[in-house]
């Protein structure tokens, strides 16, 4: 009886990840665990069609797929650790915010970008003396206004002083958002020491390439819209191990 009840759990699971489609939403982190569940439910719905290949090939399986899990949950737990460093109330709190690019839809933010300015905002409420850098070009065809001015735009409408905006507009990725944050940094004489204002999911490979950069980085993470944060969280699995053996 169980193993329909864990076959029926994977084809819900593979439903939720998929769901995004019906909101325009596609990309890599919603498929390959998507595919991955499907996979498991048609092993407990039919376990028969298992226990008929040989061992040798179980065994091949079995490790490969225990080394997978390995890898990703590794990477989550690192992900999880990068989005907890936050400053403390003790420390020297870093003086500038770096605010990572997300989509724009019709001149204003996606609830993503949205979530990531209202974590900036936050900070820099809190701490008065800090500037944030808002990052991001023109992603796509449909996109109006690039990113970083959009954010920008929307943290002066929320009553930040223009003064304490700075905003990168050429960037296209992640690992850009850090670099041309960095050159607005040295050429403004800005502290180094950063949080970046992104997806919790997001700040262990903002870190990354932050350190890449030469800042030294800390986490003002936000949470992720519940339909789209498990996706997007899975393709960053795949950014962060991409990013560690050099393919990004």
């Amino acid at each position: 009886m169980i193993l329909p009840i864990l076959g029926a759990l994977c084809l819900l699971g593979a439903v939720y990840f998929l769901l995004p489609l019906a909101m325009g939403v596609c990309h890599i982190g919603m498929f390959w665990p998507a595919a991955i569940l499907l996979i498991l439910a048609v092993a407990f719905f039919f376990p028969r069609l298992w226990e008929k290949r040989a061992d040798s090939v179980k065994v091949i399986v079995l490790t490969l797929f225990s080394l997978g899990i390995t890898a990703v949950l590794t990477v989550f737990v690192l992900m999880g650790m990068a989005a907890a460093d936050r400053p403390t109330v003790e420390e020297a709190a870093p003086e500038t915010v770096i605010l990572l690019g997300c989509r724009v839809y019709e001149g204003k933010p996606s609830t993503m970008l949205q979530n990531r300015i209202d974590a900036a905002y936050d900070y820099l409420t809190a701490h008065p003396e800090a500037v944030v850098i808002t990052t991001g070009g023109l992603d796509s065809k449909s996109e109006t206004i690039t990113q970083g001015g959009c954010a920008a735009e929307t943290l002066i409408a929320m009553g930040i002083d223009p003064a304490r905006v700075y905003a990168e507009e050429k960037s296209f990725d992640t690992r850009e958002n850090l670099l041309f944050a960095a050159e607005i940094i040295e050429e403004n004489n800005l502290d180094t020491h950063v949080v970046i204002a992104s997806d919790n999911f997001h700040q262990l490979r903002g870190q990354i390439y932050a350190r890449e950069a030469g800042l030294d980085p800390r986490a003002a993470g936000c949470g992720s819209p519940i339909l789209l944060g498990a996706g997007y969280a899975c393709r960053e699995v795949l950014g962060i191990l991409a990013a560690v053996v050099g393919l990004e």
